[in-house]
């Protein structure tokens, strides 16, 4: 067995291993984002006064639950972007190596 079909073998077993079942089971991804979002909306229309907010050079009063929602939204979008980031910075520097 040559080293190339080795790696090759490791990547089936390790794609079967990680591979989603289809027996239906249960999606924690997603009732873990559902009660995320439901966390979310509970915590910012329970804030809705008026806030005055401070950016850079402009400030500006505005409902406290759109700054709470842009905040979360900003935190989404960073969690999201990072990770791919991250895996393309790894996956340039695999191919730099071979």
């Amino acid at each position: 067995m040559t080293t190339g079909q080795s790696r090759s073998d490791d990547a089936d077993r390790h794609r079967d291993a990680t591979a989603p079942s289809s027996g239906g089971g249960t999606n924690w991804r997603l009732w873990i984002l559902g009660i995320a979002v439901l966390l979310v909306l509970i915590i910012a229309l329970q804030n809705s006064q008026e806030v005055e907010m401070d950016f850079l050079f402009v400030s500006t009063t505005a409902p406290l639950i759109a700054a709470l929602l842009l905040a979360t939204g900003l935190g989404v979008v960073i969690g999201y972007i990072a990770p791919v980031l991250r895996r393309h910075s790894v996956t340039t520097k695999r191919r730099g190596e071979d």
